[in-house]
Order: structure tokens, then sequence, then C-alpha cells
């Protein structure tokens, strides 16, 4: 048996890390298929917690996965050059300005760093994207939280007040994570025209796929001033496995900026090739969000049928509110093969993400039970 000194577990001098590091909580990811057989006793399973595209990504990425694969030995591309090109022939946006990264989460993580002295200020609204509070902390920024509706819309005017006091670094979300809400243009139009150009604007859109309902590019470039658009082959795409996010930059000058923080060779030959044959089947693409979208629309039915507060979401999952409270709900799911994801949002608030017509069927089965009090 092994025996533990636990005296070797405590440090024998002070930390080295830096201060800042203390008060952050590391972001808690959903629960895996391993750890919920485990749990649950049994491996007819349903992931729904964490907003991946169950019905899958292109079968063309496989053969593209393939092919990279004849040369593991040999470095990726740096700059992932093939595919900015290709994004930006689609987008109408210079290729320099585009950025690859591995998952949105490291552009956040990357502009975070870029932008950022301690002490500067964020303004965003939440609950959002843990992501934000996590590497805004590690920057040793401060925070300007603009509560959201009680039907967590955002507030616009409460946020063009703050946005006119010009921030350092603006976050607007759309769609919401996790509460699914969306901005209109109009929204967006009229917090970018009170907000300074000395911000430095960045929209996180990894559900834009579910809602292009404006052009955010044009809005941005209208605005004038520091901006970066971010986007996932994570969701939409079906590469979560892979990791691969983009940013559009405002400049190249921001690009090169972000060069400079990016670790060389970051993003897997496979994960480059694997995304640019999902970009290029735009057929899949658009045959997967609508059957998506449907799928959304029957299990918000089902939702309404049950008298359950939910929001109006935008992007592949709902999010409701248990009278049974977000724990209780998740684990009788759990129960009947369902992973969901409660959430700290105070009044018991789950984010199930839509997956495919069978995991649907049973998720509305599922919820009166897991749902009552």
């Amino acid at each position: 048996m092994l025996v533990v000194d636990q005296k070797s577990l405590t440090p024998a001098v002070a930390s080295p890390v830096r201060p800042a590091l203390e008060g952050v909580v590391a972001y808690k990811a959903g629960m895996t298929l391993a750890e919920a057989a485990r749990r649950a006793g049994r491996t007819d399973l349903s992931k729904l917690a964490s907003n991946e595209n169950l019905l899958g990504c292109s079968p063309k990425v496989a053969d593209a996965v393939k092919a990279a694969l004849a040369s593991p030995e040999i470095y990726p591309h740096p700059f992932c050059e093939t595919l900015p090109a290709s994004i930006g022939l689609r987008l109408a946006t210079h290729a320099g300005r585009i950025v690859v990264t591995p998952g949105s989460e490291a552009l956040i993580d990357y502009l975070f760093r870029a932008v950022l002295h301690p002490g500067d200020s964020i303004l965003l609204s939440a609950p959002t994207f843990p992501a934000y509070g996590i590497f805004g902390a590690c920057a040793e920024a401060s925070f300007i939280d603009v509560p959201r509706l009680e039907s967590f819309d955002l507030d616009v005017e409460a946020f063009k007040l703050e946005a006119a006091k010009g921030p350092k670094l603006m976050v607007l979300c759309t769609p919401n994570n996790p509460t699914g809400n969306a901005m209109s243009g109009v929204d967006m139009a009229e917090i970018l025209a009170v907000t300074p150009r000395s911000t430095v604007v960045f929209v996180d859109e990894a559900y834009r796929e579910y809602h292009a309902a404006f052009d955010t590019l044009a809005l941005l470039k209208a605005w004038g001033g520091t901006w970066v658009s971010g986007r996932t082959f994570s969701k939409a795409y079906g590469l979560a496995g892979l990791r691969v996010g983009y940013g559009i930059c405002s400049s190249v000058v921001l690009v090169g900026y972000l060069d400079r923080i990016r670790p060389p060779f970051n993003v897997a030959a496979i994960s480059q090739a694997a995304a640019l044959a999902a970009w290029d089947d735009q057929e899949h693409l658009c045959r997967t969000v609508a059957l998506t979208i449907a799928e959304r629309g029957r299990v918000e039915a089902g939702l309404d049928a049950m008298a359950v507060q939910r929001t109006r979401s935008s992007a592949n999952f709902v999010f409701l509110r248990s009278p049974a409270g977000a724990e209780a709900t998740a684990m009788r799911l759990l129960q009947d093969g369902l992973i969901v994801r409660p959430t700290h949002v105070p009044g018991g608030w789950v984010r199930i993400t839509i997956g495919r017509p069978a995991d649907n069927d049973r998720l509305i089965a599922a919820l009166p039970a897991a749902l009552a009090l």
C-alpha cells in the first residue's frame, strides 16, 4: 500500500505563483461519458452537457484527417496558412486579419493577455461564459458587470451607460452562453455607437451559425475601433475534439501582436485539415444547423407543454429553470442516462444541449420526473 507523507504535500516555502491566481477557480468542464458511466452504472448515455454537435462533422473530415496523418513527424504550418485564406475568401476579409487558435478559449486568453494591464476594466454581462472571468482575473483586471434582465436578455440601456465610460475591454457574447439569448443588430449598433474607440471590443460568436441574423463584422468595421470577433469549429462544425477556433480582427497589426503570444505550431496538422474540410462542406453545415434548430423547437414545445420556465435560446441548447434545483435535476436525469449541465445561476437553472432526435425524445420523456420537487 502506498503511504503518503502529508507533510510533503504542504509547500515548505511561500507559493511562487502570482497572488492574482489564488482567487481564480479553474474552468469546470461538463461531465465526461466515462465519469457518467461510472456514476450512473450504465453506458447507454446521451451527452447533453457540453453543446457539442451530436449530429457529427462533415463526412469529408475523415479523409482529410487520414491524409494529414501521413506525415506525423512534420510540424504543422505555424500560421494555419490555408485555413485563414479559405475563411477570408468566404467572409470577404483579408486572410492576414484572421488568427487561428486551438479553440476559441485560446483566442480569449491571447487577446486578454495582449491588451490588459493590471487594474484595467472589463465590461461584461453575467451570467455569461466563465472564461472571461478566468482570463481576466489572471490578467489582474477589474470587472464591470451589468446584470442581465429577468429574461436573461442583455440590459442594453444599462450596458450603454457603462460602455460610454470607456472600459479597456468590452465583451459581447451572442448568442450568450449559458443562457442562449441573442442580441439584435440594432442593440449592438447602439452599444457600439456610444463606445469610445479606445475600448477594445470582443464579440464572442461561438454559436453564430445558429443565429446569423446580422452582419457583425460590418457593424464592427463601421464603428472603427479595435475589435475581434471570436468563432469556433467546436459547435456547429462538430470538431470539438480537435480544438480549432478563429478570430477575425480589426487589423493585421492586431493579429501580429496576438501571434507574439500564440505558441508556434499550436494547431495540430490534423486539426487544420479537419477544419478546412468542414469549412468547405457548407451543405453539411446548413443541414445539421437546420435540424438542430428544428429539434430545439420541438424540445421547447415540450418544455412549454410542461409549463417549464425557459429562456428564448438562439443557440444549440436550452436553458431552463428546475423547481427541484439544478444539481438534483441533473442527478435524476443521469439515472435516466442523460448528461446535462447544472449551472450556478441562482434559481435552479440547467443548460441542456440539443442532441439527436432520439436523445431529445429521451429528454422530453424524462424531464417531468426530474423537474418535480
